[in-house]
């Protein structure tokens, strides 16, 4: 897995997934929707593919001593391995944005203010959106790499952009989503507990469906 890792670093990322994945660092920005520090990571994902196609990572691959589930495999992890990276850096940022920066005094900035700011349970809806677009991205892509490249971004990104959007409004609207009193503190851990969960669990499905597909490809 690490010799793998190492292929992808090499053949399949450019500058632009390093930089969009440090736009998670957006989340800091006072009065942005927190959830859109997500998404430009998730375009910088999408690179990786077009990538290691223009630079013959699949035929590489394929003449090494691995097994064409083993190409599959290290492609979700080291995707796996971007978005914690994004995560990281968001909570970073979130800390940063909800401990140095001032709440407004007005009474109307000041429910939008609070009704925008990070939260332990955003979190888990961004596991869930990852989760999600592992499942979509990597299930698609491997039934043919060589022509399979727009379809499954687009349809991968449009869906994340939805399970964002649906959960920062969610938030906005349920206050123990967002609130640090006992229950809020419960509630959101429980909500970061879910997407954690389903986060690894809509990988693995992804690998499974993209690995069963990907052993009938003809290289």
């Amino acid at each position: 897995m690490k010799n793998l890792l190492y292929k992808e670093v090499v053949l399949c990322t450019n500058v632009q997934v390093v930089l969009f994945a440090a736009f998670a660092l957006f989340i800091v920005i006072p009065s942005w929707p927190p959830a859109v520090a997500f998404i430009y990571p998730l375009s910088g994902l999408m690179s990786l593919f077009p990538r290691g196609l223009a630079n013959k990572d699949i035929e590489y691959t394929s003449l090494l001593p691995v097994r064409k589930t083993d190409i599959v495999k290290g492609k979700l992890f080291y995707l796996c391995l971007i978005e914690i990276a994004v995560i990281i850096l968001a909570v970073i940022g979130g800390v940063i944005r909800f401990f140095f920066f001032k709440e407004p005094t007005n009474p109307d900035e000041l429910k939008y203010f609070v009704a925008v700011r990070p939260s332990v349970s955003l979190l888990g809806f961004a596991f869930l959106s990852f989760g999600i677009m592992n499942a979509v991205l990597v299930g698609l892509y491997y039934r043919n790499p060589y022509k399979r490249l727009v379809g499954p971004n687009l349809i991968s990104l449009f869906i994340c952009m939805i399970v964002l959007a649906i959960g920062s409004v969610i938030i906005a609207f349920v206050p123990a989503l967002r609130e640090y009193d006992t229950v809020g503190i419960i509630v959101q851990l429980s909500t970061l507990f879910i997407g954690v969960i389903l986060f690894a669990l809509f990988s693995f499905i992804g690998y499974k469906i993209g690995a069963k597909a990907f052993v009938n490809v003809d290289l």
